[in-house]
């Protein structure tokens, strides 16, 4: 079987560490090889301090090159909102196994990712995630075909390991 490739997008700053960190480590546990895109290469900073190392430029991002495209989300993702290229990953990534955690989950609906989906996030973005063409459930976390959104950081291990069920 060949090695899946799992991509997680996190803003330029202030990102949701514990995700992060979670996430990364069960998933490479599980054999995976985990990428980090956000604007440019070189390193970003999370809410708590954390450095995450980011491989690829959004940009230079080819979504079919992964299996899983996984968004984070934390006080810096509204700087993804309105970026054309997280935009249009998140939308081009669709059919894909593709979660949001936090506030992204607002990119995925602004995208037109999450249309026709049951989607959860923070109550806060429940009107940006429903002009969506999303269902709002505000459950812990929400899995709905191949999209899986998680409320907060709490539900971190959840989603990587729905993430893992959802690629098998």
């Amino acid at each position: 079987m060949a090695e899946k490739k799992i991509l997680m997008v996190i803003p330029p700053r202030d990102f949701q560490d514990e995700v992060y960190e979670t996430c990364r480590r069960l998933w490479e546990g599980r054999g995976y090889r985990v990428s980090v895109a956000s604007f440019e290469p070189g390193a970003v900073r999370g809410m708590q301090g954390t450095v995450a190392p980011v491989d690829v430029a959004l940009g230079e991002v080819k979504y079919y090159d992964y299996d899983a495209i996984v968004f984070l989300g934390g006080d810096g993702a509204t700087l993804l909102f309105d970026d054309e290229k997280a935009r249009k990953l998140a939308k081009d990534a669709k059919y894909k196994v593709l979660g949001a955690t936090g506030n992204a989950a607002i990119l995925l609906a602004l995208a037109g990712a999450a249309e026709g989906k049951k989607v959860t996030g923070p109550g806060e973005s429940a009107g940006l995630i429903l002009q969506g063409g999303a269902t709002f459930t505000g459950r812990p976390i929400e899995v709905d075909g191949k999209l899986i959104t998680i409320q907060d950081a709490s539900m971190a291990e959840h989603l990587a390991n729905a993430v893992v069920k959802a690629l098998e």
